[in-house]
């Protein structure tokens, strides 16, 4: 384990941290409304788990913005988001229920007993 740690530091490139399993970090949601954006059709939605950074990076772009974030845990352009069918949000917001990270949960559960709206619908 040294060496390998030896091995990482004597590179000249500098090392990069990754998760090494990926088996069910992601699942890629069928629409049953397909949206067009910028040329491509958008007929599947990619859902996934985010890096720690990732949601910290989400909480300090929503804490700075007064228009709605889109979270890193659905994977497509905030303008197809927003053009989607709400049956087809809906399909996308519960499939991703099962990716998000605790901290994350935990604020879209206070946000809803606040009433707020983090969905953008």
């Amino acid at each position: 384990m040294a060496d390998q740690k030896a091995e990482a530091t004597a590179s000249t490139e500098m090392p990069v941290a990754r998760i090494v399993n990926l088996e069910g970090r992601s699942k890629t949601v069928p629409l049953e409304y397909p949206v067009e954006f910028a040329g491509a059709v958008w007929d599947s939605i990619e859902i996934r788990r985010c890096t720690g950074q990732e949601i910290a990076d989400y909480f300090n772009r929503m804490s700075q913005s007064a228009t709605f974030v889109m979270p890193p845990v659905i994977q497509c352009p905030v303008e197809v988001w927003q053009a989607l069918d709400a049956d087809d949000q809906d399909t996308i917001d519960e499939a991703a229920q099962a990716f998000m990270p605790r901290r994350l949960k935990a604020a879209v559960e206070l946000l809803s007993e606040t009433g707020a709206n983090m969905s953008g619908k």
